[in-house]
This record gives C-alpha cells, sequence and structure tokens, in this order.
C-alpha cells in the first residue's frame, strides 16, 4: 500500500467532519485503540467515535461524528483488550457507510448495520489502524483510518495472529 491511509465512502467537504490526528501527540506510541462506539440504524452507519491507548496506559476520546443522543437507533460498545489491536475493517458502502465491521489479532469481532452497497475489507500484514477521519451529514458517508506498522514487541506478543499472509481485498 503506497499511501499510509485507508478510506471508505466518498468524502464531502460540505458536511461536517473530524479528525483525530492532532490529540495522537499526546500519547505514547505505539497508539492502539480501545473502545469504538458505532451509532447505527438497521440500514445505515449513522456516527463512530473512538477511544485510543498509549503506550503508558493513557486513554483519550477522539472527535465524535455524531452526538450520541437520539432515540430509536442502536449502540454498540467494542471494547479491545490491552495488547490487541485492529487488524481488519470490513463492511459494505455506498453513498454512506451501511455497515462497518472490526476484527482484532486475538479475533475479537464487532459488526454493525446492513450489507447493502459495495463490499469492503481492509488488513495489512503486521500493521493496525489509527486516527480516524470522516465526514458526516444525517449519517457517516466517509471514514479514514491510519496504517501504522506493529513493532516487534506487538507482533510477538499478538503471535502468530499477526502473521497471516493475508492482502487487502476488494469487492465491487
Amino acid at each position: 500500500m503506497l499511501n499510509n491511509e485507508i478510506h471508505i465512502g466518498i468524502e464531502n467537504q460540505n458536511h461536517n467532519s473530524f479528525d483525530d490526528l492532532e490529540k495522537m501527540d499526546t500519547l505514547a506510541k505505539p497508539i492502539t485503540i480501545s473502545m469504538i462506539k458505532i451509532q447505527y440504524t438497521k440500514e445505515r452507519i449513522l456516527g463512530i467515535k473512538i477511544k485510543y491507548r498509549g503506550m503508558d496506559g493513557k486513554t483519550i476520546v477522539g472527535q465524535s461524528s455524531r452526538k450520541f443522543k437520539l432515540f430509536g437507533v442502536y449502540f454498540e460498545k467494542f471494547k479491545i483488550d490491552k495488547g490487541d489491536c485492529i487488524q481488519e475493517i470490513y463492511g459494505y458502502a455506498n453513498t454512506t457507510i451501511n455497515q462497518l465491521g472490526f476484527k482484532t489479532y486475538k479475533g475479537q469481532k464487532v459488526i454493525c448495520g446492513s450489507p447493502i452497497g459495495s463490499a469492503f475489507s481492509y488488513y495489512i500484514p503486521n500493521h493496525t489502524f489509527i486516527a480516524a477521519k470522516g465526514s458526516h451529514n444525517q449519517f457517516l458517508e466517509y471514514l479514514s483510518f491510519r496504517i501504522i506498522p506493529l513493532t516487534k514487541e506487538q507482533i510477538t506478543y499478538l503471535g502468530e495472529n499477526s502473521q497471516k499472509n493475508k492482502v487487502q481485498s476488494f469487492e465491487k
């Protein structure tokens, strides 16, 4: 992969946007995602809020893509064990992100929304995802994550799960 980001959906410059990158400077490296909150309906992803953990255990909450106080929607809180990190991001999108799933190196999984649109799956061996950014209006339309390599210590700790020789896949 030539750039250090993955992109899901279509970014709209005229809509509300968020970017967690500036908050990453306050955490000790390596940084991992410790929790993901997803707000969704049966058809679409409405919003996402991510909590990050530094190597020293300090945590910060990223910018939210929506206010999490609406009625008639579903919420999922995905906690990631200390030492574990995101291995794969997958789901379905078209003009909005309709389904969003995360899998960790230790096998924890969460998936929300509906399989409507084009499928996507991002997995880069011995790497993980941090520093989300995106745009939203009524629904989450665009989501991007920065990609960082795992440290040698993380690879050793996570064991053979991080050594799988799977490649990034796209389904159109």
